[in-house]
């Protein structure tokens, strides 16, 4: 059973996770170039949220959007300041990202080897994302970021595509076979289901979710970032600097 006084130690774990999440989104601020050339310099923008389906390439879209907005993109970058702060190996800290396992074991587990359980990533997780949102001008990709952002401007978007095209996608990308590519595509789509279902209690592939669904294969991920940047100016009620597409 989980004691108050352990409940306590992980509120200061978590403080000191958000804490850094801070130092490094105003370190990025200060040595961004593409910020300084944008209106919204200094502004505290509603951040962008991608769930993504696996091989729909959710993480490429969020790249070309933080190149056009200035904003900064927070994906394994997380679990990086979260395995930092618990002084966890990154690949273990991976290991539990969208994951999730049995309640007992994952006590059990967690206090035989002194080592962050799901619960623990759990909490860190929600005040590191918790900060992002505080301080805006970010994308935050997965990790049931739009369901942890409270700010009725945040712009939620889900990216999909056709399991043919993703399976091509990952077997090119990886240069493995299609047989082997599809498992680890419904692998991965089965572990963030259970993940936002156990820590949420929502469908991940309700569109009642998101203010925004795209499918990557039919528009390309030019026309998806740009379909993304009107939905977020109409979302947030007014319009923003953005760089030109290359």
């Amino acid at each position: 059973m989980i004691t108050d006084y352990q409940l306590y130690c992980e509120g200061i774990m978590a403080k000191r996770v958000a804490q850094m999440i801070e130092d490094q989104v105003r370190f990025w601020r200060i040595n961004h170039p593409i910020e300084h050339k944008l209106q919204h310099k200094g502004q505290n923008l509603p951040v962008i949220t991608i769930s993504r389906e696996f091989g729909a390439q959710g993480a490429a879209i969020a790249r070309i959007l933080e190149k056009r907005l200035g904003f900064k993109v927070w994906d394994k970058e997380i679990l990086e300041v979260i395995s930092k702060k618990l002084g966890s190996d990154v690949d273990y800290i991976k290991s539990l990202d969208e994951h999730t396992q049995n309640a007992v074991e994952d006590t059990i587990f967690g206090f035989l080897n002194r080592k962050s359980t799901n619960l623990n990533y759990s909490i860190y997780l929600i005040r590191a994302l918790q900060a992002i949102e505080k301080y805006g001008n970010a994308i935050i990709v997965g990790r049931g970021g739009n369901f942890i952002c409270q700010n009725r401007k945040t712009f939620n978007v889900r990216v999909v595509a056709p399991l043919t095209a993703r399976i091509n996608h990952i077997a090119g990308k990886e240069g493995i076979s299609i047989e082997e590519a599809r498992a680890i595509i419904c692998t991965k789509d089965e572990e963030r289901a259970r993940f936002t279902e156990h820590n949420f209690n929502k469908n991940i592939d309700a569109p009642e979710h998101y203010d925004l669904v795209i499918n990557s294969d039919t528009l390309g991920l030019e026309s998806a970032s740009e379909l993304i940047i009107i939905g977020y100016q109409e979302k947030i009620g007014h319009h923003i600097t953005v760089m030109q597409a290359h």
